[in-house]
């Protein structure tokens, strides 16, 4: 669906794409990075909207330039920042957008309320844009960038700025309509959990380099869950003991906590046994199931 190769750009002596590779299958695609990763420059240099200073990237099979009018009405895209008219209710921007993406009058229109629709979006569609809220401004934003019916949505930060409850409609609202369109999404986003609930696959980008391209649950299923511990007194007797049980275990020691890997229901009779030698208290003991923040952060870190 996407391909780079071997791709660098560059702004001055700043490196935001550091020969960048990644093949990008069709699903729903998650690109993961902290700020200043490169997510964005990777999804501009791929819209088209910037060029690489060396390599190449090709969407859908061709590479966007300013004149790649066709290929582009086989995309949306939904930026992150505010850029849609105030002056404007939301079915006459939506129906213009249709136009622009090629669409004629009649198709245009009927996309705007198929997609409305999908939104939940009554009364509200005939507002002006300016009286919308930070939520429905952020639907309108996805759905101009699907109202002309693409094979591929690039979706930029689509749940910035908003409310954990608008934010979860959000994420319900792409879900339901990438599978009703059956639409292509690649979404750059800082938020794991929007990841976690909307993706097939995930990215990981840092540095402007590709750390991890990998199916989301194989990636997760592979990954050990851990048990966190917190003890009292005579912790370092305590850390000893568990260690001398397993030499090759790789125990994690915070200012509040100890973590050791989880292997199966026999490592809490073990952790009790080693603070019962130990004359230690045991305060805490719980399994901790692996997320993407824990994936997240190893490979960031």
């Amino acid at each position: 669906m996407i391909e780079a190769k071997n791709v660098i750009k560059k702004y001055g002596q700043v490196t935001a794409l550091d020969d960048f590779t990644v093949n990008i299958p069709k699903g729903k695609i998650g690109i993961l990075g902290p700020n200043g990763a490169g997510k964005s420059t990777f999804v501009k240099i791929a819209l088209g909207l910037i060029e690489s200073t060396s390599g190449e990237v090709t969407v859908l099979g061709e590479k966007l330039d300013k004149n790649s009018i066709a290929i582009r009405r086989k995309i949306g895209y939904m930026p992150e920042h505010d850029c849609i008219p105030n002056k404007m209710t939301g079915v006459e921007f939506l129906i213009e957008m249709g136009q622009v993406s090629g669409l004629d009058y009649q198709t245009a229109t009927q996309r705007t309320h198929e997609i409305l629709g999908h939104l939940r979006m009554g009364e509200e569609k005939y507002r002006l844009i300016e009286e919308y809220s930070g939520g429905m401004r952020q639907k309108i934003k996805l759905a101009q960038g699907l109202v002309h019916g693409p094979e591929l949505m690039f979706l930029d930060e689509p749940t910035s700025g908003l409310d954990p409850k608008a934010r979860l409609e959000m994420l319900d609202t792409i879900n339901g309509l990438a599978e009703i369109s059956n639409t292509n999404v690649l979404l750059s986003t800082h938020i794991l959990q929007d990841v976690e609930t909307v993706c097939d696959y995930v990215i990981i980008i840092n540095n402007g380099k590709l750390q991890i391209k990998e199916n989301v649950k194989e990636l997760v299923k592979r990954q050990t869950d851990t048990i966190q511990i917190r003890v009292g007194e005579n912790s370092d007797d305590f850390i000893s003991i568990l260690k001398q049980n397993d030499n090759k275990r790789n125990i994690e020691i915070t200012e509040r906590w100890i973590r050791i890997p989880y292997e199966n229901d026999e490592s809490f009779k073990e952790i009790i046994s080693a603070a019962a030698s130990a004359k230690c208290q045991l305060y805490e003991m719980e399994r901790i199931a692996v997320t993407m923040d824990n994936i997240y952060l190893e490979v960031v870190n």
